[in-house]
């Protein structure tokens, strides 16, 4: 449960992130994508494809959370951000490599393709890191890249970190998660870290 009004405790959070200084883990992932997107062309997509990220249906009722993509760098990377139903809040966006064939064809020839591409990542497998709420980053165990995206990150990843994760441990929301006090930050420095991670794996 919320012991306070959810949207006068974000506006409070989103005013302390802006104080401390650091990148949120959204503002990172994109500002990574940013980068990967100028080598590259960027394809607006003409409707925004949704892959299943979280499903807590049952027999009486659908509830399914998404992450959606609206755009694609031809260097097969792309953004997404939560949305959907509540399953989807512990998460925020991912940035994912896609396998598309796309060798000369045009930005409208491409968008089925991507389009497609894209809704195949179901539960970040294809994603090369995703954001929780909290401003963590992670991995999908099973995932195409994990193995190698760890093999790179370890050693390094804690050097970026300018604000640590900080939860109430007293107060849940109401899917038993921690109540986030403040969320983790990244230094400004990891994007062109995170940049070529990507680029070598």
């Amino acid at each position: 449960m919320y012991p306070e009004n959810r949207k006068g405790s974000v506006e409070v959070t989103k005013e302390k992130e802006k104080k401390a200084g650091g990148l949120s883990a959204r503002e990172l992932l994109e500002a990574v994508y940013n980068l990967l997107k100028k080598d590259g062309r960027e394809i607006k997509l003409p409707s925004k494809a949704m892959a299943e990220i979280a499903n807590d249906s049952d027999g009486h009722r659908t509830r399914i959370g998404y992450t959606g993509y609206e755009s694609a760098a031809i260097l097969k990377v792309a953004v997404g951000t939560k949305c959907g139903q509540y399953p989807a809040d512990p998460y925020n966006c991912d940035i994912v490599a896609m396998r598309a064939n796309l060798d000369g064809k045009t930005d409208k020839e491409a968008e089925p393709e991507i389009h497609q591409a894209l809704e195949r990542n179901t539960c970040f497998h294809h994603s090369l890191a995703y954001a929780m709420a909290d401003g963590t980053l992670a991995l999908n165990q099973n995932g195409c890249f994990c193995d190698k995206v760890i093999e790179l990150l370890r050693p390094k990843i804690g050097e970026f970190i300018a604000r640590d994760l900080e939860v109430d441990p007293n107060c849940f929301t109401m899917d038993l998660r921690p109540v986030v006090k403040s969320a983790v930050q990244y230094k400004p420095e990891f994007i062109d870290f995170l940049r070529d991670t990507f680029l070598a794996v």
